[in-house]
């Protein structure tokens, strides 16, 4: 089955799914974050988004949309925390501005303004060539200590431009000491992913 959602595409940093701790206030209901969660199903559900991205998911994430992005979680993975939406498993994507015409650029400025602290902002990180919908993009792993839990946790950080320069990126999340049971979901997630963004083309 599949699941048309809608991604805005207005091109502003979001403020939703960064800092892996927002999905959209306006969008979830209070939730009790759990330290275990469900597995990921075996069955993927298929979302397009926005008539522009189409994913798979496991068919037990619940999709949490938000103005321009869109988060996949499962029950028990997110909630709020004080003020802020969060989430401690799964995945968001979302779009951001991309001014500069430089994936690594906007890319390193992505990460340190919306998900890394000052100090850990101003490390130099080492990127690793890879494709999303057979597009040049660039992955990176983080790590880091959630605010909602206080333990470690572990992002992996992929992006790639749409046709016009538009910088797409997909976060996955993951407990530091869970991360290797994901791997394997979370990589056919990402190969799942068809960018629509030209409407003669193919993806």
């Amino acid at each position: 089955m599949t699941h048309l959602r809608f991604i805005g595409v207005a091109y502003v940093a979001v403020r939703v799914l960064l800092s892996v701790e927002a999905i959209g206030a306006q969008t979830v209901a209070t939730a009790l974050l759990r330290r275990d969660v469900a597995p990921p199903s075996s069955d993927f559900t298929t979302y397009l988004e926005g008539e522009l991205i189409q994913v798979s998911v496991p068919s037990n994430w619940r999709e949490l949309p938000a103005y321009d992005g869109v988060t996949f979680a499962p029950e028990g993975a997110y909630g709020n925390a004080g003020i802020k939406s969060v989430f401690t498993y799964g995945l968001g994507i979302g779009l951001m501005r991309n001014d500069k015409r430089d994936l690594q650029v906007t890319t390193d400025d992505f990460i340190a303004s919306q998900i890394l602290s000052v100090a850990e902002a101003r490390r130099p990180r080492d990127y690793r060539k890879t494709t999303i919908a057979d597009r040049p993009a660039l992955h990176t792993v983080l790590s880091t200590v959630s605010v909602s839990t206080a333990e470690p946790e572990q992002i992996e950080v992929f992006t790639t431009t749409l046709r016009d320069g538009t910088l797409l990126y997909v976060l996955t999340v993951t407990p530091r000491d869970r991360a290797l049971d994901y791997v394997a979901t979370f990589r056919r997630v990402l190969g799942s992913i068809q960018i629509m963004d030209c409407g003669h083309c193919v993806p």
